[in-house]
């Protein structure tokens, strides 16, 4: 990050030596904790955030797109995306299924906010049946802003972002999607703003390039998707056919429930 004060005196010798000593200090103790972390036992989940990512998306390993791509950016993107941002909650609508739909990826588990603590261990992975026909295609609306499709276009690009444009929307709030391709349908379903709304893109600014990256890597390897809810089906109370009425609009379906489930 960019904003340190320029040094506008010389340093001490005795000053510099004691920068030099705190540094040499510093970088001790985080050797410290990382052989104190490394002699840890066994995390009961996965043995790295690599492995969590592949064991936890709902994509399985064997149908994401790896070819090209840095396997263990992916593992990683996965992990933030499906660990830690809960991107899925937000771009996958409905983004869970019932119990016995077998448009999901686990029929027999269900939509976790239906179940019981029971459900659920504190040492195994999630029990869900994820939506995987509509995974990161958008459509959940916000009030009039509609989530987007962040799955791969035909192009192989999420929402048809570059890397670099897609660290700059995460870092800035642009809309560079829109800016790009405004006659998109979804672009003109939403209220005009400077930056993106709903989208926490503040908190994603603070994440590390590689982070970034890793995120957009995973995005990029997975399968096409198209939404259940779409522009012309609306935000219930503001735009397409949902415009008058206080329920989404689209077509009722096994991998499209509507009223989808709770989320």
């Amino acid at each position: 990050m960019e904003g340190g004060k320029t040094v506008k005196h010389l340093v001490s010798k005795l000053a510099m030596a004691c920068v030099v000593a705190g540094v040499a200090l510093g970088g001790m103790a985080r050797a410290q904790l990382a052989s104190s972390a490394s002699s840890s036992k066994p995390d009961p989940i996965a043995a790295s955030e690599v492995q969590q990512g592949y064991d936890i998306s709902p994509i399985p390993k064997s149908r994401l797109n790896l070819k090209g791509k840095n396997s263990d950016l992916v593992g990683l993107g996965s992990y933030l995306v499906n660990g830690v941002g809960d991107c899925s909650g937000c771009h996958t609508y409905p983004e869970y299924l019932a119990t016995d739909d077998t448009a999901g990826s686990n029929p027999t588990a269900g939509d976790p906010f239906s179940g019981t603590p029971s459900s659920q261990g504190t040492s195994t992975q999630l029990t869900a049946n994820f939506n995987v026909s509509h995974y990161m295609a958008g459509g959940q609306c916000f009030g009039p802003v509609m989530a987007r499709n962040i799955a791969p276009d035909d192009n192989g690009l999420p929402e048809g972002l570059t890397e670099d444009a897609f660290i700059t929307a995460m870092r800035t709030g642009e809309d560079v999607h829109c800016e790009a391709s405004p006659s998109d349908p979804i672009c003109a379903i939403e209220p005009d703003a400077p930056v993106l709304q709903v989208m926490p893109w503040p908190t994603y600014h603070s994440m590390t390039t590689r982070e970034l990256e890793a995120i957009y890597e995973y995005l990029t390897a997975l399968p096409s998707a198209n939404p259940c809810n779409t522009p012309a089906d609306g935000c219930p109370g503001f735009s397409g056919l949902a415009a008058s009425s206080s329920s989404y609009a689209y077509a009722n379906s096994d991998d499209c429930p509507n009223p989808a489930p709770a989320q």
